[in-house]
């Protein structure tokens, strides 16, 4: 079973998602959206590779692999089998246009 560890850029983008959800959806919808994360995050630590390889960062060294989560949601995430960890690198907004994605992306490295 694989360790999870959380980024600190992957963290920030997760307390700014909660808290506008809070604020435009309520309580019912942030509980839906952690149920789902440690959902994920439960299937990520049995199966590391059960999510596809990242199509927008495959220009990159480090292999990188999407979970989406309540369909506007992305968590980034790359698995180190040397010391089986998974490392939550970025969280995204689908909505947003790739390019930007990835060149927030590329900041937080």
């Amino acid at each position: 079973m694989a360790y999870i560890k959380p980024s600190k850029p992957f963290n920030q983008e997760l307390e700014k998602v909660l808290a506008y959800a809070l604020f435009e959806f309520g309580v019912t919808t942030v509980k839906r959206f952690n149920q789902a994360y440690q959902s994920i995050r439960n299937r990520l630590a049995i199966h590391p590779y059960s999510s596809p390889k990242e199509p927008l960062l495959k220009s990159f060294l480090r292999s990188y692999r999407s979970a989406i989560i309540m369909k506007n949601w992305k968590i980034i995430y790359r698995y180190d089998e040397e010391y089986d960890r998974i490392i939550l690198v970025d969280l995204w907004d689908m909505r947003r246009n790739p390019k930007y994605l990835i060149r927030q992306f590329r900041r937080k490295l």
